[in-house]
C-alpha cells in the first residue's frame, strides 16, 4: 500500500534532492513515483509552489492565458477522473514556469488523451522551448515581476554554455565595452569628416551582413563600436552627439546580432541593452523599435519565446511613431512567437498588423543603411511562413509563402538578398512537407541549406535544420531510411557551423 504523502513530506524530499544536485526533472519523477500525482503537479511541487503561487506567475508571464487556481486543480488531475483536458495554450505556459518543455509535462497516456487539436500543437511546438539543464537548479525560482518594458530576459532563463576559443573573447570583450558604455553613458573631439567616415564604414558593414560570412566582418565591427564609444567619451557639439549615438546604436545592435549568430544569446542582449541606451540618447524611434526586434529575435532562437512576444510588444510603441521598415519587422517577429506558444489567433493577428504596417511603410534613415537595417518584402514573406509552419492545419499555406520568399529574394536586388533569410525559408518549406509526409520534397528543399560553408551556418539557421530533425524523429518516420538518412546529414552538419569558423581564425 502506497504511503500518503502530505506537504512536508514531499519538502523533505525536494531539500533532500536539491542538495545531492538533483535536476527539477528528477525531483518531479521522484514525487510522482512516490506519491502517483500527475506531472503536471509533480513539477509544481518539484519547484516548491502553490498553486495559487502558478496562477500568479502566469498572469505576470503569460497575460493572455488562463488559468485559475481551481482550473489549475482540474486539469493536474488530468487524465483522471473527474479532470478536465489543459488546452495547449496552458501546457506552453506552465512549461515556461516549470523551466521545461511543452511535451515533458504530460506522461504518454495524458498526451494521447489530449484533444487531436491540442496534442498536434504540443508537440508542433515543442522544439521551439528551451528547457534548464538539471545543473542550473536553484533553491527557490526567482518570482518574476510585471515589467511592462523588459530589458532583460526573465530570471529562469537558464545561462548556456558559452563557446570558447578562436574569436570569442574578441566579442565578450567588446560585449564587456558595452557594459561599461551603458554604466557611463551619462557622462568636441570629433570633426565632421570623422563622422563622415563612421557613418559609412557602418553603412557599408551594415549592407554586407546579410550578404557575406561573419568571420569577413566582425573585426570591423567591432573597431566601429570601438570608436563610436571613444569619441562619446569626449565632448561634442549636441548635433555630433545625435549621430555618434545612433551609429553607436546601430554598431551594438550589429554585434548583438553577430553574438546571436554564434549561438550567444547572454552575450547578445547585453550588447542589446548599449544598442537601446543609445536609440534613447540620440532620440531615435526607428533604432528603438529596430532593437526591440532584435532583442526578440534573439530570445526567439534562443528558446525563451514569452520573452520574445514580450519584446516586441516593448517596442510597438516606438513603431507607432515611425513609418521605417522596423515598424513591419516588430508585428512579424511577434507573430513568430505567439505561433511557438501556441496561440494561433495571436499570431494571425500580428501578421495582419506587419501587412497594415507594410502598406503604410515609409524609408527612414535605417532604411537608407539598407542590409540588416532593413526589413524588406522577401524576409516578411519567410518571417511569416515561420509563424505558420509551427501552426498545425497551415502547412501548405507555410509551404507556398516559403516558396514566394525564395522567388522574392531571387528577383531582389542583389543588395536585398540575404542567405540567412533564404536558408531560413528553404527550411520552412522541408519541415512543412516533412509535416504533410512528403520526404522527398523535404530533402530536396532543404538540400540548398545543407550545402552552406561552415562560415554561413549561423545559429538560427542550424537551428532551422534541427527542426527539421526534430519533425523526422515521430514514430511514424522511425524505420524509414530516407528519414534517417537526412537526420543523420542534419547532425553532421549541425557540427561545424559559423562558431567553428570563427574557431579556426577564418
Amino acid at each position: 500500500m502506497r504511503k500518503q504523502w502530505g506537504r512536508q513530506d514531499i519538502n523533505r524530499l525536494r531539500a533532500q534532492m536539491i542538495a545531492q544536485g538533483r535536476g527539477m526533472e528528477e525531483i518531479a519523477a521522484e514525487i510522482r513515483a512516490q506519491t502517483g500525482r500527475s506531472l503536471l503537479a509533480s513539477f509544481r511541487l518539484a519547484h516548491g509552489l502553490s498553486q495559487e503561487e502558478v496562477a500568479a506567475r502566469i498572469r505576470v508571464r503569460s497575460p493572455t492565458t488562463v488559468i485559475t487556481q481551481a482550473g489549475l486543480s482540474w486539469i493536474e488531475l488530468f487524465p483522471g477522473p473527474s479532470s478536465r483536458p489543459p488546452s495547449a495554450v496552458q501546457i506552453i505556459a506552465l512549461a515556461e514556469i516549470y523551466q521545461t518543455t511543452p511535451r515533458r509535462l504530460l506522461a504518454p497516456e495524458a498526451l494521447d488523451r489530449l484533444p487531436p487539436a491540442e496534442r498536434e500543437i504540443v508537440i508542433r511546438c515543442d522544439p521551439g522551448h528551451a528547457a534548464v539543464p538539471g545543473d542550473q537548479v536553484s533553491e527557490a525560482a526567482p518570482e518574476p515581476q510585471p515589467q511592462p518594458q523588459p530589458l532583460i530576459p526573465s530570471s529562469i532563463v537558464p545561462p548556456l554554455r558559452r563557446p570558447v576559443g578562436g574569436l570569442q573573447p574578441e566579442v565578450e570583450m567588446a560585449a564587456r565595452r558595452a557594459r561599461r558604455f551603458v554604466a557611463s553613458s551619462e557622462a568636441s573631439n570629433v570633426g565632421p569628416e570623422t563622422l563622415t567616415q563612421l557613418r559609412e564604414e557602418t553603412a557599408r558593414i551594415a549592407g554586407a551582413y546579410l550578404l557575406q560570412p561573419l568571420p569577413t566582418l566582425l573585426f570591423d565591427l567591432i573597431e566601429c563600436q570601438d570608436v563610436a564609444f571613444r569619441l562619446l567619451e569626449g565632448r561634442q557639439r549636441p548635433t555630433e552627439s545625435v549621430e555618434l549615438y545612433l551609429l553607436a546604436g546601430i554598431t551594438s545592435g550589429m554585434l548583438a546580432k553577430a553574438s546571436h549568430d554564434m549561438g550567444d544569446p547572454h552575450t547578445a542582449l547585453t550588447q542589446a541593452r548599449a544598442a537601446f541606451v543609445c536609440a534613447d540618447n540620440a532620440g531615435h524611434d526607428g533604432l528603438r523599435a529596430w532593437t526591440r526586434g532584435l532583442q526578440s529575435l534573439t530570445a526567439y532562437w534562443a528558446g525563451w519565446p514569452n520573452d520574445a512576444a514580450r519584446y516586441a510588444m516593448a517596442g510597438v510603441e516606438f513603431a507607432a511613431r515611425t513609418r521605417g521598415s522596423s515598424s513591419v519587422w516588430l508585428p512579424a517577429q511577434e507573430a513568430r512567437a505567439w505561433a511557438v506558444l501556441g496561440d494561433g489567433e495571436q499570431a494571425q493577428a500580428a501578421l495582419d498588423r506587419a501587412q497594415a504596417a507594410r502598406e503604410a511603410v515609409e524609408s527612414d534613415d535605417l532604411d537608407e543603411f539598407g542590409g540588416v537595417l532593413s526589413f524588406n518584402r522577401p524576409r516578411q514573406l519567410y518571417y511569416t511562413a515561420d509563424t505558420l509552419v509551427w501552426l498545425p492545419g497551415n502547412e501548405q499555406r507555410a509551404d507556398r509563402l516559403a516558396g514566394e520568399a525564395l522567388s522574392a529574394y531571387a528577383e531582389a536586388d542583389p543588395a536585398e538578398r540575404a542567405f540567412g533569410g533564404e536558408a531560413g525559408a528553404r527550411a520552412d518549406q522541408s519541415l512543412a512537407r516533412v509535416h504533410t509526409g512528403d520526404l522527398d520534397g523535404a530533402a530536396e528543399a532543404l538540400r540548398p541549406v545543407l550545402d552552406l560553408p561552415a562560415d554561413q551556418r549561423n545559429a538560427g539557421i542550424v537551428a532551422s535544420a534541427m527542426r527539421v530533425h526534430n519533425a523526422l524523429r515521430v514514430p511514424a518516420y522511425a524505420r524509414t531510411p530516407q528519414a534517417r538518412d537526412l537526420r543523420e546529414e542534419i547532425e553532421q552538419y549541425s557540427q561545424v557551423s559559423v562558431r567553428t569558423a570563427l574557431s579556426r581564425g577564418r
